[in-house]
């Protein structure tokens, strides 16, 4: 792994600002993490269904899951001048610049720090080479799980989410049931209804309109492959399709994680 001094210039670099403003920005949250609490990540790319299965994993093993797409849609309904500027962005479709995502995730990690949290599974974070190069100094990955899913099917998902303003839960009321082809495999993927009682307080988020998910989708690949290259460099990139729906893939999912990352040893030895 490349020494921390040498990864902070790359990160400032990538991210345009002065290294030795990030390195005052990260004493807090090393001095804080101590590189103690072990973490997985699951990327992917917007409707691959990460929040969904990192909140369903997280609940299962007892681990903290830290959602960044909910913590910049909480600082959006902040005034303050950064929520304001995150909310320019988002509504446009570009991903957020790295010093906005950076801030963020480092008071997140802090306050589970003080916390004592054991561990945390990052969703929708990192989103570029800095990020990860810079998630890489502050926390011990285990695990980086790469979620893949056919593009239609990730644009008619988007389109498909719900919200309920009343309890906060998402759901998504796609019903997808494609055949197999010759270079594709069958995808049969059934909604995520909401019950009865939040049917009256279902939104849609303002940017899941077909310009904007397909823009974001091109942000996204755009970004993607270098940051799969930083953590496959570090030997803990995995690559994982899903072709399937919750009752499908989650059990695949937990196998896979089970036999990588010591949180679960941890977990299960308690």
């Amino acid at each position: 792994m490349l020494q921390r001094a040498k990864v902070i210039a790359q990160v400032a670099q990538h991210a345009g600002i002065k290294p030795d403003i990030l390195q005052e920005a990260l004493k807090p949250t090393v001095t804080a993490i101590q590189r103690s609490v072990p973490s997985w990540v699951f990327l992917g790319p917007p409707g691959v269904g990460k929040g969904t299965y990192a909140s369903r994993v997280a609940d299962a093993l007892g681990i903290a899951h830290i959602s960044a797409g909910d913590l910049v849609r909480t600082v959006m309904k902040e005034q303050t001048e950064l929520g304001r500027k995150v909310a320019t962005v988002v509504n446009e479709g570009n991903l957020l610049p790295d010093s906005y995502v950076l801030q963020l995730l480092q008071k997140r990690l802090q306050e589970g720090a003080r916390r004592g949290e054991e561990g945390v599974l990052l969703d929708g974070f990192p989103r570029t080479r800095a990020q990860a190069e810079s998630l890489l100094t502050f926390s011990d990955v285990q695990l980086a799980l790469n979620l893949s899913l056919r593009e239609d099917v990730l644009i008619a998902k988007c389109l498909a989410r719900r919200n309920c303003k009343e309890c906060g839960k998402n759901f998504n009321v796609a019903d997808i049931d494609l055949p197999a082809s010759p270079t594709a495999p069958a995808i049969k993927m059934p909604p995520l209804m909401p019950p009865s009682g939040c049917m009256a307080y279902l939104e849609r988020r303002s940017d899941d309109n077909f310009t904007t998910v397909k823009r974001r989708l091109e942000v996204y690949h755009s970004e993607a492959k270098p940051v799969e290259e930083v953590f496959r460099q570090a030997g803990v990139l995995k690559d994982f399709h899903i072709t399937g729906g919750i009752s499908e893939t989650f059990p695949r999912l937990l196998a896979a994680l089970q036999a990588r990352g010591s949180i679960t040893e941890e977990k299960q030895a308690a």
